[in-house]
């Protein structure tokens, strides 16, 4: 097989700039490259043309395209379509239908069936009366309209199952601001940082208990008069105890004792402090604070009782940590809805991603102070990164086309992608995430060759050529409209190619 040149069409050329191309072309065998909408091949008549500079050169050409108009066309003067360059150079090119000319030296369509196709009938009207005339053209009429029932009524879909193969790709990703776009090569992608300020208060129960003096120790002293003169012992008076620790306490109400030495008065008392410290035996409390130590003795001849202790809450400094971070998760949470609220497009915020800066906050109790609950004011900065998932998502597909095998092409519809893990997260707001793609790849098939193999044949006889010819998982369907008619139509538009994957996704 000779080598075979390819010539890669521009967007703006023209019928003569392509054909001039072509004549430069030393190779006998030729691939065209057309790009779509070209302006040099998008009519039957540049078409044409090309096909009389090619049947004058002796030159054997192809075209590669994707538009399915421009393959029927091209097909229809006679040259062999495909639809990639890799095909065109590995496949054996069968010897095109001869390309003729008419009488009028224009290039006739090509003969593909071996079958002429049907031309109305010229009917002389030499020596023919009208009403022969008029039953020519009435049969004519009637031969058209019954050809192009026939040829364009009829419709066929050809629906096929291929075989599929799954694919994967895990990576790491950069994320960082100081990208602009997607960097396919060190697989980084742009990120929007956002951030806002929050204040917040909050209140939690203090969690630690301590036992605390609660109840006043009572009793009563006795004084007695150490004058001659009536002396008044006032309330608040202190009167304590000697031995150990001094217990202070005070007179609740006011005594006068008799103007006589020797004389007594009772008095109540309290403990000036509570707790159990105030609970004193008899005959203990003898002294009186202040100048009344000279006036009157005391002593209390029973014991004080009633001074207690009770369980309390206080703060710890565990309760401040425990109620700052419950403070910092309350405004992150809502930072990370408010920044939600504001996505646009495709756009997702890792939860991860968010940094919270405390910039003041207030307690309303001390550690070690008693209290049930403890209270917390904060002022805080939420910062979040704003990454496209779209721009990810480009990356995926980037990397699932590096997993695809030669012949085989990966399916969109069938493409998942998936953030696993979020990795470091800087202050700048870059981070680094594994991100997994997942995708599914078939067997490249080309339409036009399928329809080719297909096109006017019995329904029972394309649905056993195309399982004999394709790797596919099951039978192929092949459903021709209306059912009565049993053949798959002639014209390859009107046949449809439908390809599913076994996940129910079409092509």
């Amino acid at each position: 097989m000779s080598e075979v040149e390819v010539i890669y069409l521009g967007p703006d050329d023209s019928s003569a700039a392509i054909r001039e191309r072509l004549k430069g072309v030393p190779g006998r065998r030729v691939v065209v490259v057309v790009p779509k909408n070209c302006p040099g091949l998008d009519s039957l008549v540049d078409l044409k043309l090309l096909a009389r500079q090619v049947l004058a050169s002796e030159k054997e050409v192809a075209i590669v395209t994707r538009d399915r108009e421009l393959k029927e066309l091209s097909r229809g003067v006679g040259f062999r379509t495909f639809s990639s360059v890799k095909s065109a150079q590995q496949a054996k090119w069968k010897v095109s239908p001869a390309l003729h000319r008419d009488s009028a030296g224009i290039l006739a369509e090509r003969r593909l069936t071996g079958r002429p196709i049907p031309v109305p009938i010229q009917a002389s009207t030499s020596g023919m009366g009208e009403a022969v005339v008029f039953s020519l053209a009435f049969v004519a009429m009637l031969v058209f309209v019954g050809l192009t029932l026939i040829v364009l009524v009829p419709s066929a879909t050809v629906t096929l199952e291929p075989e599929a193969y799954p694919i994967s790709s895990t990576f790491t990703v950069t994320a960082s601001p100081d990208v602009d776009s997607v960097d396919f090569v060190s697989l980084r992608v742009p990120v929007r940082v956002v951030e806002m300020e929050l204040v917040g208060s909050e209140q939690m129960p203090t969690t630690a208990v301590r036992d605390e003096p609660d109840a006043k120790a009572a009793g009563e002293v006795v004084f007695t008069n150490r004058r001659t003169q009536a002396t008044t012992v006032l309330s608040d008076t202190i009167v304590t105890t000697s031995a150990g620790t001094t217990i202070r306490f005070r007179t609740i109400e006011p005594v006068t004792l008799p103007a006589a030495v020797g004389a007594r008065g009772r008095a109540p008392i309290e403990a000036i402090e509570p707790g159990p410290s105030g609970n004193v035996p008899a005959f203990s409390i003898n002294r009186v604070e202040g100048s009344m130590d000279r006036q009157v003795n005391v002593i209390n001849v029973t014991p004080t009782e009633g001074g207690g202790m009770s369980q309390v809450r206080y703060v710890t400094n565990a309760d401040k940590e425990q109620l700052r971070q419950s403070s910092l998760r309350q405004l992150r949470e809502e930072g990370y809805d408010a920044f939600v609220a504001q996505l646009t497009g495709e756009e997702f915020l890792p939860p991860e991603s968010l940094m919270t800066f405390v910039l003041s906050e207030t307690y309303d109790k001390f550690p070690d102070e008693v209290a049930d609950a403890l209270g917390l004011h904060m002022r805080a900065l939420v910062r979040g990164s704003v990454i496209d998932r779209e721009d990810v998502e480009a990356l995926g597909w980037r990397m699932l086309q590096l997993e695809v095998r030669d012949g085989f092409q990966l399916l969109t519809e069938e493409a998942r992608y998936q953030v696993e893990e979020i990795g470091d997260v800087n202050y700048d707001g870059s981070l680094t995430f594994q991100f997994r793609a997942d995708g599914v790849t078939w067997v490249e098939f080309d339409e036009a060759d399928i329809r080719e193999g297909v096109r006017g044949q019995s329904v029972s006889f394309a649905e056993e050529y195309l399982a004999r010819h394709l790797s596919l998982v099951g039978e192929p369907s092949v459903q021709v409209s209306p059912e009565w008619w049993g053949r798959v139509p002639w014209l390859p538009f009107r046949i449809a190619v439908v390809v599913v994957s076994g996940q129910g996704g079409a092509k």
